[in-house]
């Protein structure tokens, strides 16, 4: 079969605007995947994802207009980066790194770890991750970001073909997030990550500069109706209180314990980065890793706010503006 097809489309229901950007670029849409992985060819084609964003071209992350947004796609179009910045965008390898930073924090146990190299099929990748079918694990690419699957609800090959050819690609084709440039085509699977309800745990996303936590966003219920809010650190108080956002129903932050645990780690990840989003999970037990994201949402991100997060927003425009004033080492905003 012709491995180099994309998918009919990767597009999932409810997903934010900026992952449509990814799968039309996926997609095929004004996206030649044979132009070189350089910068320059890098800036030409992911550009007009961000012109189509934000109604303007990519600004040089210095100059003084620049947003976050700015910043994240200069950053993300660059084919350098370190060894260590690899090994965290590698899902197998970042646990490892991980522990190893913060070595009290804890990760989901891996059950398998599949090179795609051996699957050239989704009836084959089927085949391989039938023994954790209809279990408490879940199956992602390591080299990519998104595709995730809940192996309890699969049920045939048809429900992992969407997984199967975003893990056969090289992810940094797609929209030009050259830290996955290369990486080892893998899929990984994990057992969930414990949670008290038995639902999937609360993602703690803590946006750091060299080692500074500046703010975090708790996404609730990311699997079911999702919720997301931006909270300043460490007082979790609202980063805008006029964002128009209310917690649903039953929902509490950690305790003021769990919250200093995931400060430090959050500390510990990001210290030897200038720029990073460090994703950790509420787990029953304890504090789990996530993963580090270097360009969330390829750069073309924006702040949850009760006016939704399909066109730049004053809660946005409060959140780059903390970030930016921690990069230019002015402290937080």
């Amino acid at each position: 079969m012709d491995r180099t097809r994309p998918p009919v489309s990767c597009r999932v229901a409810d997903t934010p605007a900026a992952d449509d950007d990814a799968c039309q670029a996926a997609d095929g849409v004004a996206f030649d995947a044979a132009a070189p992985m350089t910068r320059a060819f890098n800036h030409v084609i992911a550009g007009p994802h961000f012109r189509r964003r934000f109604g303007r071209w990519p600004l040089p992350a210095a100059d003084p207009r620049s947003t976050i947004n700015d910043v994240i796609f200069d950053r993300m179009i660059d084919p350098r980066w370190t060894p260590l910045e690899r090994a965290f965008v590698d899902k197998e390898t970042a646990k490892r790194e991980a522990q190893r930073l913060s070595p009290g924090l804890r990760v989901p146990e891996t059950r398998l770890v599949v090179a795609m190299d051996d699957v050239p099929s989704p009836e084959a990748l089927f085949e391989r991750l039938h023994p954790f079918v209809g279990t408490a694990t879940i199956a992602k690419p390591t080299h990519a970001s998104g595709g995730t699957v809940f192996l309890r609800d699969v049920t045939g090959p048809e429900d992992l073909r969407r997984l199967f050819w975003l893990a056969q690609a090289d992810y940094a084709s797609i929209l030009r997030e050259m830290q996955y440039w290369r990486l080892p085509r893998k899929i990984i699977v994990e057992a969930l990550v414990p949670s008290a309800a038995g639902t999937s745990p609360d993602d703690y996303k803590f946006h750091c500069v060299r080692g500074q936590p500046l703010v975090c966003q708790v996404d609730h219920s990311r699997f079911g109706r999702p919720w997301s809010r931006l909270y300043r650190v460490p007082s979790f108080e609202p980063m805008d209180r006029d964002d128009g956002l209310a917690p649903p129903a039953g929902h509490a932050l950690p305790t003021a314990e769990r919250i200093a645990a995931m400060m430090a780690a959050a500390r510990a990840l990001s210290a030897p980065f200038e720029f990073v989003r460090v994703d950790l999970y509420d787990g029953s037990d304890g504090v789990y890793f996530g993963e580090l994201t270097f360009t969330p949402a390829a750069s073309l991100g924006i702040a949850p706010a009760a006016a939704g997060d399909h066109a730049e927003n004053a809660t946005h425009r409060v959140y780059s503006g903390i970030v930016m004033a921690a990069l230019a080492g002015d402290g937080q905003a």
